[in-house]
């Protein structure tokens, strides 16, 4: 078997068909194959971060100097990176959901996003009282434009990735479900406090939001998919 061999091999198994191909080139007379860093990465992309089979292929990317989630974080990177070449529009999107996130730390209380304009005046502001004018102060004073900077970038990197693989991706600020931002202010070292109810939905082309209804609106639309609605009639 050749290194290509394996590699397309590789990227077909899954469970214990790919286990099986694992102990196989584990043999020592597959050695050469089982240390080339193309053959080990398409094994890697294939497993779950368990098992046996999993602790021998960390342990050949040790063998060649490399360690396997740092080369599979890499891979993601590229992957994500060449996904957004690839679709341009996708980047004007998340621009706009980056400064819209922006805008939800500086002015952390509103009434609702009935607005159908994703704008930085979109909120319906309450009368905020001494604790909540606290908080905004206090986030003001913690995003500084570094900071403000980092969370953009990481935000639309992690929403791209999240896209690439899911088709949609879901930021949420009143549950636990908070993954991405908590990575994205975790990134730019930010401490901040989100308002309730701050829900969005982010796809290609579109962005929804939660209104004060409970139900999803569409806030934006890019230009390609207004284009493709209009053709379609």
């Amino acid at each position: 078997m050749t290194k290509e061999e394996a590699i397309s091999k590789a990227k077909e198994l899954n469970g214990k068909d790919l286990a099986i191909f694992i102990d196989y080139l584990l043999r020592e007379n597959n050695q050469e194959i089982i240390n080339d860093k193309d053959v080990l990465m398409a094994i890697a992309e294939r497993l779950n971060n368990f098992g046996y089979q999993y602790h021998m292929i960390g342990k050949k990317f040790k063998e060649i100097g490399l360690n396997m989630n740092d080369e599979l974080s890499k891979r993601e990177h590229e992957k994500t990176f060449e996904y957004l070449e690839a679709n341009p529009e996708l980047i004007d999107t998340l621009e706009i959901v980056a400064n819209w996130w922006i805008s939800v730390i500086k002015e952390p209380y509103y009434a609702n996003y009935d607005n159908k304009q994703i704008s930085l005046d979109m909120a319906v502001y309450f009368q905020l009282d001494s604790r909540e004018q606290k908080v905004r102060k206090d986030n003001n004073k913690a995003i500084t434009p570094e900071k403000e900077e980092k969370f953009k970038k990481t935000l639309i990197y992690e929403v791209a990735n999240t896209i690439r693989k899911n088709g949609f991706c879901e930021l949420k600020a009143d549950n636990y479900a908070f993954d991405i931002l908590a990575r994205a202010l975790e990134e730019a070292k930010l401490r901040v406090a989100f308002p309730k109810k701050a829900n969005m939905q982010i796809t290609m082309n579109q962005i929804k939001l939660v209104s004060s209804r409970g139900t999803w609106d569409i806030v934006y639309e890019s230009s390609d998919n207004e284009n493709k609605s209009s053709r379609k009639k």
